[in-house]
């Protein structure tokens, strides 16, 4: 489910996207500190994005340097990292363990399986730091996966939960932003979730799985993704962002919409080769 929350590269200069891969390479430098080289496996641009919107808000310290890595051994490239990647990575431990659990839970995936018990380890280093934080996260994961299981038909249910979760993640400390960043990381949530739902649709039905749009015309999809996206930027508003306001917001008004007009793009084309 996570993936959505992107940078269009396409429309940032040379500079900043080079900026940006800094961002994601210390995170990912950190996850294989912190968790047996291996954890880098789990890294997602998501958690990226939330170093840069914690980076923003918290002034801390940066750290940055240049190396060649088992992804990129030849050239070596540039990284910055701050104690804010920390959080990052292990909630980007804590999400992906729980991730692994659920595609066991539900589809019985033994490679899921395998997954969870081999990044046991590392979720428990995770969860000691943030045990809050933690039992928040898997309790909303418990309700998510009842009201699936169950088939709730109302999209805003389990989206809330979604938005929960990441509300959680993005409520770094308890301080005068906890509130507002909690109330962002929510918005942004519910948007993934159906963002995730919309894009799933067909396969979903294909193959008989729950999906809580299949009560909807499939006209509106736009709609609701726009509205739950004003709302997130709504709140997003209320962030007293200071640096990389530029790759924030390319991300918010841009690159969550990469996927979507990707597919879109790809089914016009079917569309129009099936006319001819």
């Amino acid at each position: 489910m996570f993936g959505y929350v992107i940078a269009n590269k396409d429309s940032l200069n040379e500079e900043r996207q080079e900026y940006y891969k800094a961002c994601y390479c210390g995170l990912c430098r950190t996850l294989g500190r912190e968790f047996r080289g291996l954890g880098r496996l789990t890294l997602n641009y998501d958690m990226a994005f939330l170093v840069l919107v914690l980076s923003s808000i918290y002034n801390k310290e940066k750290k940055e340097g240049q190396e060649r890595c088992v992804a990129h051994p030849i050239k070596s490239h540039k990284y910055w990292e701050k104690e804010i990647t920390e959080y990052a990575a292990d909630m980007n431990i804590i999400l992906a363990y729980f991730n692994f659990l659920d595609d066991w839970q539900d589809d019985k995936k033994l490679i899921a399986y395998g997954e969870a018990k081999f990044f046991e380890k590392d979720y428990e280093k995770a969860k000691e730091k943030y045990p809050e934080k933690s039992r928040f996260i898997k309790n909303q994961l418990n309700e998510l996966s009842n009201i699936e299981r169950n088939g709730v038909m109302n999209p805003d249910v389990p989206s809330k939960v979604f938005g929960n979760i990441l509300g959680e993640v993005f409520a770094y400390k308890k301080d005068k932003n906890e509130d507002n960043l909690r109330g962002f990381g929510k918005e942004l949530g519910e948007f993934i979730y159906i963002m995730d739902a919309v894009l799933d649709f067909k396969e979903d039905i294909k193959k008989e799985k729950y999906n809580p749009l299949v009560g909807i015309s499939s006209k509106n999809f736009k709609n609701i993704l726009n509205i739950l996206m004003y709302e997130a930027v709504e709140s997003y508003k209320k962030l007293p962002i200071e640096a990389d306001k530029d790759i924030i917001e390319n991300v918010l008004f841009l690159g969550v919409w990469t996927q979507y007009e990707m597919i879109k793009k790809e089914n016009e084309e079917k569309k129009n080769e099936r006319s001819l």
